[in-house]
């Protein structure tokens, strides 16, 4: 949802951060781009969801940013959002792609789910169904901020991050580095230069 990130983000500083006001407006004016209201009420509180854990320059760099910079923007937004993902991407993708197997799977999301289980028993309740829905919305989350190449393949893509995107991100937690397939040694050296 990059475009209705960008579209409510730009409405938010427009309305000079009030929720309410940009709610109104974003409804008004179909940001969402949904035909029922309840799913265009569901996508506004979805990403509201994730704009509220983005900080100020964050924000702005998500409203003046190039395509490419929103993109990365929307995905720090959805992993300091939804932790399973950081988690699925800091720990899965970046192992996948540190030991060259060049593309991320079904089965690799399976295997994480199961571990996670260990830690998180509300997942043991998780029908199948809604197994198969998580692991589909993470892989199109990974395909549509350009992780993977597409959902088909799983090729995994580093994504490129400017000295200004960098330096960005270490200012908010270093620990956020991961999910643009950083290593734990560049994590560590952007922390030292930009901390």
């Amino acid at each position: 949802m990059l475009n209705q990130m960008h579209a409510v983000a730009e409405t938010f500083l427009d309305c000079n951060g009030d929720w309410q006001r940009t709610k109104a407006r974003t409804l008004k004016e179909n940001l969402m781009q949904q035909e029922k209201m309840s799913s265009n009420l569901r996508y506004f509180t979805l990403i509201k969801q994730r704009l509220e854990v983005l900080n100020a320059e964050e924000l702005n760099m998500l409203v003046n940013g190039t395509v490419a910079v929103r993109r990365l923007i929307v995905l720090l937004a959805i992993c300091k959002a939804h932790s399973f993902i950081f988690d699925f991407i800091a720990e899965n993708v970046r192992e996948c792609f540190y030991n060259q197997y060049e593309k991320v799977t079904h089965a690799n999301f399976n295997e994480f789910y199961n571990e996670k289980k260990y830690e998180h028993p509300e997942l043991e309740q998780a029908t199948e169904n809604t197994v198969y829905k998580m692991r589909q919305v993470t892989f199109l989350i990974l395909e549509q901020t350009e992780l993977i190449e597409d959902v088909g393949s799983g090729i995994i893509r580093r994504p490129y991050l400017s000295e200004a995107m960098e330096q960005l991100v270490v200012k908010d937690d270093p620990k956020w580095l991961a999910i643009y397939l950083y290593s734990d040694n560049e994590i560590s050296n952007l922390r030292d230069l930009y901390a």
